[in-house]
């Protein structure tokens, strides 16, 4: 089950990834052209929240344990 919810995870996480990479582009100054520095302002917000998903999902029921 870790890796299905994994990657089901990572999927919902695309939607958030899309719209920071959305504002990381407008922050930029919207450029018409493309250059490197764009590597941070785009990729760097879509992939980190897939990883951020499929490490959420990937985690096992033990390590999400609610404190009481």
């Amino acid at each position: 089950m870790g890796v299905g919810r994994a990657l089901v995870f990572a999927l919902f996480a695309i939607l958030p990834g899309v719209l920071l990479s959305l504002v990381g582009w407008v922050l930029s100054g919207s450029p018409k052209t493309w250059n490197n520095s764009l590597y941070l302002a785009c990729y760097a917000p879509f992939f980190g929240c897939v990883a951020a998903g499929f490490y959420l999902g990937w985690r096992s029921d033990d390590e999400v344990g609610m404190e009481v």
